[in-house]
């Protein structure tokens, strides 16, 4: 009978990984991770990321009138991996046919113009002049923070997505972004303030372009100040809109996905579920001999 050793084929360097080495920045999504072959070949596709990718691969292609997408749950990781597994689907037409296959509207576009920003950096030029850059349009909103930050209306952002090319604008860890904006002074307010405002002119500008998508993580429970004014800005899209947004847990801690999740993470191959009984049973006849 094989061992468990001999069973399970282990991912290279599995154990050797360290937690530095998880913790993902979605801003290098866009040049960091090549086709995409290499991350999927350690993801296991979860309820929650196949509900995102199914219902975001509808809205991109112009099918769907679901604009935007709210990631939430406790734990790390969850989100931004759904993230950047979205994004490099959204990027690369070859990597649908494989891990998108079946899914309706998957070979409907070529590639998105992805927009991926982390809430815990702080450009001189905002999130909204960061967007805007990572576009290719940067300087269409120079003029809302080269002299300090103004809040881009609804239009500019409409303007800012002209065009047939599918937009996707991730935003990750948002609430300690407006958090720490939430301190600084500017007016009779706060940068905060206009951030708030430029993220509901951002929405509602998606929701009313048919082939835009925007997806924002929250932290659940952290960073109070920063979570009430994401809410707000969701609540004045909601109003302008006349929908609510797609709420999406990542991983279901119910369920079994963590394992699924670490079993992927970990193994190239298992062996199949027969072998599995066999070795389990054996296991448990040695601790029972062992107890006697």
């Amino acid at each position: 009978m094989k061992t468990v050793r001999d069973a399970c084929q282990l991912q290279p360097n599995a154990l050797s990984v360290k937690l530095s080495d998880q913790i993902e920045q979605l801003d290098e999504l866009i040049s960091s991770e090549g086709d995409g072959t290499a991350f999927f070949e350690k993801t296991h596709i979860t309820q929650g990321m196949q509900d995102l990718i199914t219902e975001g691969i509808a809205r991109l292609s112009g099918h769907s009138s679901q604009a935007i997408f709210h990631l939430k749950q406790a734990m790390g990781g969850g989100k931004t991996h759904l993230l950047v597994g979205f994004g490099l689907l959204a990027k690369h037409s070859a990597l649908r046919q494989i891990y998108a296959a079946g899914i309706a509207y998957a070979d409907a576009f070529g590639s998105a113009n992805i927009a991926a920003f982390n809430g815990r950096n702080n450009p001189d030029h905002f999130f909204w002049g960061e967007i805007a850059n990572q576009l290719g349009k940067g300087e269409q909103f120079r003029t809302f923070w080269n002299s300090g930050p103004k809040a881009p209306d609804e239009k500019d952002w409409l303007q800012l997505f002209e065009g047939d090319q599918p937009v996707l604008i991730l935003l990750d860890e948002m609430p300690p972004y407006f958090h720490y904006l939430n301190t600084q002074q500017v007016g009779s307010g706060t940068v905060a303030d206009i951030a708030t405002r430029a993220f509901a002119n951002l929405l509602t500008a998606a929701g009313k372009k048919k082939n835009v998508c925007v997806v924002v993580s929250d932290l659940a429970a952290a960073y109070d100040t920063g979570g009430k004014l994401i809410n707000r800005a969701l609540g004045d899209a909601r109003a302008e809109l006349g929908r609510q947004e797609r709420n999406i847990t990542p991983v279901d801690l119910a369920a079994n996905e963590i394992y699924d999740i670490l079993r992927k993470r970990l193994f190239t191959s298992l062996p199949d579920q027969a072998e599995i009984d066999d070795i389990a049973d054996a296991y448990g006849r040695k601790l029972e001999e062992a107890a006697k």
